[in-house]
């Protein structure tokens, strides 16, 4: 998005932005598909299916403009392949991450909620492009067990690229594990977080780690060791926002706080001009440390 909201795609200008929706559009009807502009950057195919132009954007921004419309063509024919009235493999099923705001009017289910403010909402993986459901009769299954399927593949995908580096160069406990996928599906990876973390064997402790999930590609942890977690929230916080504003698929700027078994609190929630800081859950994750801060002073 640029600074005054005008809707743009990664790589591409608005104007032209504009002309791969429309693009898009001419072609999914010549195909016989009826869409919806969602957002200036995202049509909503009939049947229920959201179709994102992230990935045909970053593809015709590499190209010489004679070529887009052969690329935009070429692309949603093959995704035509797999119309939404057709069910899509138990194999390919995953979870994608959407704001609250996205899904609503178009999600017929009761989509799991892994963070404040983002759904988590069954998709397919197909041959180069995946898709998302607002409706669950496509798939064949019913919600739990759509929702166990896609988990369960989105578990046993290969394990993210790791490195480990400070937030903050003067709190050296600032540590935070940066897991950066290849496939789509980096961010949703926080719906199996334990299990991610087993793979990474590191521990999760009973008093909660701190996520970032700012685009859809990358999945931040932070295991809390001492006071300066207070510190390494707000820098981590300021990171996640400038990825959140910079890079390509967005998701979400905030880092919450997430326990063992999944529940999650917003802690830091940054934005241009500050932040606002849940004192009292970053004072209760101290004291479930075992931390007096009159000490640590």
């Amino acid at each position: 998005m640029t600074t005054d909201d005008t809707p743009r795609l990664p790589g591409l200008s608005v104007s032209d932005t504009r002309w791969l929706v429309a693009e898009a559009r001419r072609v999914l009807s010549d195909l016989g598909r009826s869409s919806n502009v969602l957002d200036g950057v995202a049509l909503e195919v009939e049947g229920g299916m959201t179709m994102g132009l992230d990935n045909l954007a970053r593809t015709i921004s590499m190209m010489p403009r004679k070529r887009w419309s052969r690329a935009v063509r070429a692309q949603l024919t093959t995704l035509d392949r797999s119309r939404p009235d057709h069910q899509p493999s138990p194999e390919d099923l995953r979870v994608k991450l959407w704001p609250e705001a996205q899904g609503e009017g178009l999600l017929t289910y009761d989509a799991v909620r892994p963070l404040p403010g983002l759904l988590a909402v069954v998709a397919a993986q197909g041959d180069g492009f995946s898709q998302e459901f607002g409706k669950l009769d496509v798939v064949g299954l019913d919600r739990d067990e759509a929702y166990d399927t896609a988990l369960g593949n989105v578990a046993a995908l290969p394990r993210p690229r790791h490195t480990r580096r400070r937030v903050d160069p003067d709190v050296r406990s600032s540590w935070v594990e940066f897991l950066d996928s290849s496939d789509a599906y980096g961010a949703a990876r926080i719906t199996v977080l334990p299990d991610l973390l087993r793979t990474l064997r590191i521990d999760f402790p009973e008093h909660g780690v701190l996520v970032a999930v700012p685009t859809k590609y990358e999945l931040w942890v932070h295991v809390p060791v001492d006071e300066h977690v207070l510190d390494t929230a707000v820098a981590m916080s300021w990171l996640a926002f400038r990825t959140f504003a910079e890079e390509p698929y967005p998701i979400c700027p905030d880092v919450f706080l997430v326990s063992p078994d999944m529940h999650a609190l917003r802690v830091v929630a940054p934005d241009a001009r500050g932040f606002d800081l849940d004192d009292r859950a970053l004072l209760g994750l101290v004291t479930a440390m075992g931390i007096d801060l009159g000490e640590a002073s």
